[in-house]
């Protein structure tokens, strides 16, 4: 019955999106993006191994999104934006994970720059997004850089001056007023890109986190294309209350072997300031190969250790996955 509610609840969106297309004073458009793999994944955790056939959707989502110039010249922005569970949970009749919110907002844009307000990637997120050519698969490198996030209650502000891009957030946390803002955070980022040349830095802190959690991160990244190849790199320090360090590193490199064809390899790991955790890496392949503009299709292999594939891939331990993967972009 959940289930049915929720897909009746999305296509009376798209319903109603389409017909604000057509109808209403702002430009409304309806966007989206289906990526579904398929594939053998394993697990090995403590010399218990599993393995399965797996049909993934990988942040498969649907959106809306509107503006609307005023006549002082400022415009109205607005977007609405939902992740979709495209092949369901066998085990889970309800699944209550078809549908989950992703950056959905309002704004406002004028030449002092943007401000949204709602749901939202925080610009420690947003800093090194596209230096992850392997965003949303099994080897996304949310892996190992676990401390980017998409906060809600946030007040962002964004500009940019030229090639240098700069935002800075508030998300407010827990806003009921007997919370007093519990776990409030702040994130500002700064990224240069000419020619063939992209640096980014950011900062994020988290207030009121207990004993053993992370309450701030510093981020670098630094990417460089020469020729048909594109190299990334990623440099995470996160802070754990009570004053351990840990620290993610991530490198990628894209090579155009044909006008079609891309080959991706990346390798990721979390160093542990606690000697008693061992760290966390893994390393993957990847040969995408384009459709068109809007579709392509890829065949990917990741190999984790200690859990190197355990947050975005959710394979515990040792894990593997070997998938045929496919997007679609509309």
């Amino acid at each position: 019955m959940q289930k049915s509610v929720q897909h009746s609840l999305v296509a009376a969106a798209v319903v109603a999106a389409l017909g604000l297309t057509g109808t209403a004073a702002a430009e409304t458009t309806v966007y989206g993006k289906i990526h579904i793999s398929a594939g053998s994944i394993s697990q090995d955790v403590a010399g218990v191994e599993n393995s399965a056939t797996a049909i993934t959707s990988h942040a498969s989502r649907i959106g809306f999104k509107a503006d609307k110039k005023l006549e002082n010249g400022m415009t109205v922005v607005g977007q609405v934006e939902y992740e979709i569970d495209t092949v369901g949970d066998a085990n889970d009749n309800n699944d209550d994970n078809f549908i989950k919110s992703r950056n959905t907002y309002a704004g406002l844009k004028g030449g002092f720059g943007e401000v949204r307000v709602g749901i939202h990637d925080t610009p420690h997120k947003m800093s090194t997004a596209k230096l992850d050519p392997l965003s949303d698969t099994y080897a996304d490198y949310n892996n190992v850089v676990v401390t980017d996030t998409r906060a809600s209650n946030v007040l962002a502000y964004l500009n940019k001056f030229g090639d240098i891009s700069v935002a800075v957030a508030y998300a407010g946390g827990d806003d009921a007023v007997t919370q007093e803002n519990l776990g409030s955070a702040t994130s500002a980022m700064i990224a240069y890109e000419s020619g063939p040349l992209f640096l980014a830095a950011a900062i994020e802190n988290f207030d009121d986190v207990a004993a053993g959690k992370y309450e701030s991160s510093t981020k670098l990244g630094a990417g460089y294309t020469f020729g048909d190849v594109k190299l990334g790199l990623v440099y995470d320090t996160e802070e754990i209350k009570g004053g351990n360090d840990d620290t993610a590193m991530y490198a990628s490199l894209q090579w155009k072997v044909s006008d079609a064809g891309t080959v991706k390899a990346a390798y990721g790991e979390l160093d542990y300031d606690n000697s008693a955790t061992k760290d966390a890496s893994f390393y993957a392949v990847a040969y995408d190969h384009k459709l068109d503009k809007d579709a392509n299709i890829y065949v990917l292999y990741a190999d984790g250790s200690d859990g190197g594939l355990a947050k975005k891939g959710k394979l515990a331990g040792d894990g593997t996955a070997a998938v045929v993967g496919m997007e679609f972009k509309f």
